[in-house]
């Protein structure tokens, strides 16, 4: 059963709140304070979480439980927001090289037995390969294993539902990138990824109303305007997240 909430929320606020303890697990973990800090700005505008953070309070559960689930997610999407840039500096790598090492520290611990690891990365791009210019080469490059660790996670919103979870976490997130990714083809004529996020469009909200008939249209009200805001801002250079 559903929590009664005023809506879907950016969840700042709580972010802010849990800055302290999240500063004090990362610098513990090998991160530089300078380091954590942006880390802690870049929590506050990710989408993923927020989403994530939402679907907690949707299930009547405690946020404030799920702080390890919170930095996780602020990791692994992390990865795959530097993914994005056009130019690598050297901060930025010495940044996942540290982030890399903890993820491998991390596997262990973020597992959930009761749920299938569907790569649907590969069950899109099967889908779609005909129209497109993908080959096989670049679909083993893709990013299956940080979507199905942020699906893992999301598992656990929900013991008696967490397929659903998993599937939408593994969406959520693949359909995240793939929209910058897509802004990013436009530029240069091609359409891959835009073929790719109408096909993830579909899954996703199919997923969402799964998951969340209730609020189906508020989370996907709000998913789309804070892709579209971000969308704008997205420059492809280090330090655009």
């Amino acid at each position: 059963m559903f929590k009664i909430t005023k809506g879907i929320k950016k969840q700042k606020h709580f972010i802010k709140s849990r800055s302290r303890e999240i500063n004090n697990w990362l610098m513990e973990h090998g991160i530089s304070k300078k380091e954590a800090k942006k880390l802690v700005v870049f929590a506050q505008e990710n989408i993923i979480l927020k989403v994530f953070l939402n679907l907690i309070s949707l299930e009547g559960k405690n946020k404030r439980k799920f702080v390890s689930e919170i930095i996780h997610i602020v990791l692994y999407s992390r990865l795959l927001y530097t993914n994005l840039d056009e130019i690598e500096t050297k901060e930025i790598k010495i940044e996942k090289i540290k982030i890399t090492k903890i993820i491998e520290t991390l596997l262990p611990t973020i597992t959930n037995k009761s749920i299938v690891k569907v790569n649907f990365e590969k069950e899109v791009f099967n889908d779609i390969k005909n129209f497109s210019t993908f080959t096989d080469e670049i679909i083993n490059k893709r990013k299956h294993f940080y979507y199905s660790e942020i699906g893992t996670i999301f598992s656990k919103i929900s013991e008696d539902n967490a397929d659903a979870f998993y599937k939408y976490g593994y969406l959520l997130s693949m359909y995240v990138i793939t929209y910058f990714e897509s802004d990013f083809e436009a530029n240069i004529n091609t359409y891959n990824n835009f073929l790719f996020k109408l096909k993830l469009n579909d899954l996703l909200s199919e997923s969402t109303k799964e998951i969340s008939p209730f609020y189906f249209n508020s989370i996907i009200s709000k998913v789309n305007k804070w892709l579209t805001k971000k969308s704008k801002m997205f420059e492809f250079k280090e330090g655009a997240w």
